[in-house]
């Protein structure tokens, strides 16, 4: 019935052979918390910097009419009256 001898037959654990993007079922990746280390401390310094030139450009044109937390750290607001 076709389908060759493409090991099929062989009763073998078929989850060996699946590709997955998380590494199938036996995930072991060397150095994960070092990578995960890593990752985050990207993130943390790409993050950062947007933050703070965000709060640098935030304009309101009409004080808002209940806090927003913004407020805090951005120092176009002067007083704290709302």
């Amino acid at each position: 019935m076709g389908g060759g001898g493409g090991g099929h037959a062989d009763g073998g654990d078929f989850r060996m052979k699946v590709w997955s993007m998380t590494g199938g079922p036996n995930c072991r990746p060397l150095h994960w918390k070092r990578n995960t280390a890593i990752a985050a401390l990207g993130i943390f310094l790409v993050c950062i910097p947007i933050a703070m030139k965000s709060a640098e450009l935030e304009q309101r044109p009409h004080h808002p009419v209940r806090p927003i937390p913004s407020q805090l750290w951005c120092k176009n607001f002067g007083t704290k009256e709302y």
